[in-house]
C-alpha cells in the first residue's frame, strides 16, 4: 500500500506498485513481504531502486549464511 498523502495521484501509486512487483518477480520472491515506500521513490528511478534492492537482498542472504 502506498500512502495517498505521499503520492496523491493514482497513476503514481500504481506505478510504484508495478515497480515493486517487477523487482520481486525478477528476484523470484513470492508474496508475504512488506515494502515501505517513502517520498522520493519515483524520483530515484527504477534502475536505481532495483539495484539498491538487489544489494540489500544480497547482504541479507549473506548475513543469513554466516549465522
Amino acid at each position: 500500500m502506498v500512502k495517498k498523502k505521499d503520492y496523491s495521484l493514482a497513476v503514481q501509486r500504481n506505478k510504484i506498485k508495478r515497480w515493486i512487483r517487477e523487482i520481486f518477480n525478477k528476484n523470484l520472491l513470492g508474496h508475504g513481504y512488506i515494502v515501505v515506500v517513502r517520498r522520493g521513490f519515483l524520483e530515484s528511478g527504477f534502475k536505481n531502486i532495483s539495484f539498491d534492492f538487489q544489494v540489500a537482498l544480497d547482504n541479507f542472504v549473506n548475513k543469513q549464511q554466516d549465522d
